[in-house]
């Protein structure tokens, strides 16, 4: 069975484009004249969702090598943009840390059905201090600058949308 939020992203990436921003850590999806795989990282898409009455976009990591990358290497982010990790499926434990990554950041760990379950807060930059869901199985994760939940009124059990 299809969860909402799989629906609503994959609607969503596939009438977007690839983000708009150059990628702050270089990666580009090739191949090259022989159709040998480019050893780089994909690019991840954009989307638009809606949290906390406002519009966020969002670069989607869904693959393996996006989720690690996340946000590392990242100078700026605008107000309203972050990143969402997808999983594919439900996590009973994930977690997130800040190797690499030079912008406080705030994290919502997000059900299938786009509802978020728990907000990790005010996460260090650099730091490999591990920050998880702790309310059950989970499908997103949701980077955002740091007090941006806070800033907009969003906590545990508001939903995103498309």
């Amino acid at each position: 069975m299809k969860k909402w939020l799989v629906a609503s992203l994959m609607a969503l990436i596939a009438g977007s484009v690839s983000a708009a921003t150059e990628n702050p850590a270089g990666n580009a999806a090739s191949t090259d004249a022989t159709n040998k795989p480019s050893t780089t990282l994909p690019v991840p898409t954009a989307a638009r969702l809606k949290l906390g009455g406002q519009e966020i976009t969002v670069l989607v990591a869904e693959t393996e090598e996006q989720r690690k990358q996340g946000l590392m290497g990242v100078e700026e982010l605008l107000e309203d943009q972050g990143m969402i990790f997808s999983y594919g499926a439900p996590v009973e434990k994930a977690c997130m840390w800040m190797k690499d990554t030079k912008i406080p950041l705030d994290v919502a760990f997000v059900d299938g059905n786009g509802k978020i379950v728990n907000i990790e807060a005010n996460m260090k930059p650099l730091s490999t201090d591990s920050h998880c869901n702790t309310s059950g199985p989970i499908y997103y994760a949701l980077e955002m600058k740091a007090g941006w939940f806070a800033r907009h009124g969003v906590k545990p059990g508001d939903s995103l949308s498309n």
